[in-house]
């Protein structure tokens, strides 16, 4: 008796569904709409106050971990080069309950659209009374083929 009572408790247990990314294209089209304004006001800290959470943090390939603080005072005072284009090449987002993940690519190029570089990210969202923000951001350079 006491095994069919774990064999049915175990059987429970596994089919209950992983959560999976939500189909809720409202979230998406959100976060996509951020990663938007994210994207043309890089070096904006009026904006990007509103964008990164409080406890938002930047992994750096150096080994450093930057606070939102640290971020902000970096970008709006290392301004990109002049006739600089930034797009999406490629973004995904999923949505998990109040967590939402962004995948894409950054390409930068010049006046004349030639390709500068790509740069592959993931940014964490967190949906926080009724608002996404940003918690995390990590970025990698893409190699040239």
């Amino acid at each position: 008796m006491i095994i069919r009572i774990v064999l049915c408790g175990l059987l429970a247990v596994s089919v209950v569904p992983a959560q999976s990314p939500s189909s809720d294209t409202q979230d998406r089209a959100a976060l996509i709409a951020l990663e938007n304004k994210w994207l043309v006001n890089l070096h904006n800290p009026a904006v990007l106050e509103k964008i990164l959470a409080p406890d938002f943090v930047h992994p750096l390939p150096t080994g450093d971990f930057v606070t939102k603080e640290q971020h902000i005072q970096f970008v709006s005072t290392h301004l990109p080069l002049p006739n600089r284009k930034q797009q999406f090449d490629q973004m995904q987002v999923r949505v998990y309950g109040d967590v939402g993940i962004a995948n894409g690519i950054v390409l930068t190029t010049d006046e004349q659209g030639r390709e500068l570089e790509r740069i592959i990210f993931t940014d964490v969202f967190v949906r926080r009374n009724g608002r996404w923000e940003a918690v995390n951001a990590q970025e990698n350079a893409v190699g040239k083929h």
